[in-house]
């Protein structure tokens, strides 16, 4: 409790000493979820988080940007239910180069090299004639590992289809390529291909989705199809439980409201040496 109280006082703190600082006062936003979990191998698991938001603009071109986290296990009352702040960031943007600096979470391609919170480093961004660049230098925020982290990312559009290629260093070298394509009126095929070069291990993802979850009443759902060996991922990957997988998952999305959905799914899966992979994952999120 008191780790909570604190971080709190620490946001507010920072909001009113820093207000007349800016070019405008900060602003808040956040999320919270609450997450059930059964999986083959792990049990059952019932979880809440909730994140908060703090964003300030320095003057034209510097910005700062940090996040607070609270995460709970909600089946262990005794457990280290944590507060993290898990961002932490400056930036500057002008015209199409768009610079961060500090702790700041990471996204490559369509997640499965990369999908995760925990980095420290410096992130480029820019485009060029309808190209995409994104790179990073730093390292991940695991104790246990502290890894060296790099990353170029590429993507575009070529006749209607998105594409892209990506390049991961962190211990091991990665790369992936990945495409998307309108197939029908809100029907999307979404691939992408990962290999881990130093194991010589690779996988794939493929997905067709329906429909979209943008307002109050909309539903969407989704079906793909994996197959991925053992260690063609990092575990920076989307979804660890794509690691030594294949099978399917059917997921769906319902807009509840426009500021809450329901999203639900479950995995028809088996790892690569056939022992069953199954997995059911239901979340409630509300953002504000």
């Amino acid at each position: 409790m008191k780790k909570k109280l604190i971080a709190a006082a620490v946001m507010a703190a920072l909001t009113v000493s820093t207000a007349s600082v800016f070019a405008a006062a900060p602003t808040f936003s956040g999320d919270a979820n609450i997450e059930y979990r059964n999986q083959d191998g792990g049990g059952d698991y019932l979880t809440n988080r909730i994140r908060l938001n703090v964003d300030a603009q320095i003057d034209d071109t510097f910005y700062i940007h940090g996040r607070m986290k609270l995460a709970n296990n909600l089946r262990d009352t005794q457990a280290d239910n944590s507060v993290s702040f898990d961002q932490a960031y400056i930036g500057a943007k002008s015209g199409e180069f768009d610079v961060k600096a500090g702790k700041q979470s990471l996204a490559i391609g369509k997640g499965l090299l990369m999908d995760d919170d925990k980095f420290t480093g410096v992130q480029v961004g820019t485009a060029f004639e309808g190209i995409k660049m994104n790179g990073f230098y730093g390292k991940d925020n695991d104790p246990n590992t502290n890894l060296k982290t790099s990353f170029v990312d590429v993507s575009t559009a070529i006749s209607g289809v998105n594409v892209g290629a990506s390049y991961l260093k962190s211990g091991d070298k990665y790369y992936a390529i990945n495409a998307d394509t309108k197939l029908a009126d809100n029907v999307v095929l979404n691939v992408e291909y990962a290999k881990n070069n130093t194991a010589k291990a690779d996988g794939y993802l493929a997905e067709v989705a329906v429909g979209e979850a943008a307002k109050k009443g909309d539903f969407k759902y989704a079906v793909s199809y994996r197959d991925i060996d053992a260690q063609a991922l990092p575990n920076f990957t989307t979804d660890g439980w794509y690691q030594d997988s294949k099978g399917f998952r059917v997921k769906g999305a319902y807009k509840v409201s426009d500021a809450a959905t329901l999203t639900a799914y479950h995995d028809l899966a088996e790892n690569q040496s056939g022992a069953d992979h199954n997995r059911t994952n239901v979340e409630f999120a509300v953002n504000f």
